[in-house]
């Protein structure tokens, strides 16, 4: 991965992209998976997972601000080209607030939560979420377990009314709140089911 810097301030690899893919139409590779969120191109694809053995290192890993390429405004993610797309790990569904209804695609390592559309959950329509990084929603990879921390902004957020101020555990059904936006979670992988689970079951 070759993380560079364009003139509007946008991160992108330049091994995949020969122009930045947030500012316009990008040249790509045929076989890099792109995803297409509310009209803004976004490279889903990053080549790095998150390799903690344990919820301590989890928690380490979440707060370190950083991804494994050194860019603090990159997303880990974790790609599998023998499932073809970047799996979904888990929703947000919103029950209270402007987009009341409206659900947001988790996907495993870090997912921010903003207002701008770059973020990984973009809660446009609600001035009182922060523009970048209100709140980061972890999945595990490892352990199989969904974390919250708070975000780089001055604002706050709260998991089932409780502020958080380090990193806790989510777990379905439960609220986070985010500005006027109350968001609650619902898990796709598991101790129970997960893609590990698939891609070892397709090469036995």
């Amino acid at each position: 991965m070759n993380l560079v810097r364009c003139e509007n301030g946008h991160f992108y690899d330049s091994d995949l992209y020969a122009a930045c893919p947030h500012c316009g139409v990008q040249s790509r590779n045929d076989d890099v998976t792109v995803a297409l969120t509310q009209g803004v191109t976004q490279d889903s694809v990053t080549q790095a997972q998150v390799s903690a053995g344990s919820l301590s290192d989890a928690v380490q890993q979440a707060t370190a601000g950083k991804s494994e390429a050194g860019n603090d405004s990159a997303t880990v993610g974790y790609y599998d080209k023998t499932l073809g797309i970047e799996p979904v790990v888990g929703w947000l569904v919103c029950v209270e607030g402007n987009n009341i209804g409206a659900d947001y695609r988790l996907k495993s390592g870090r997912n921010f939560i903003g207002r701008a559309a770059s973020m990984d959950v973009a809660i446009t329509g609600d001035e009182t979420v922060s523009r970048d990084r209100h709140a980061i929603i972890v999945y595990e990879p490892k352990t199989h377990i969904f974390l919250v921390q708070a975000g780089e902004s001055k604002e706050l957020c709260y998991l089932n009314e409780k502020v958080v101020l380090a990193t806790d555990e989510v777990k379905i059904n439960d609220i986070l709140t985010v500005g006027a936006t109350k968001l609650m979670f619902f898990p796709c992988c598991s101790d129970t089911f997960n893609w590990e689970m698939v891609k070892k079951e397709g090469e036995e």
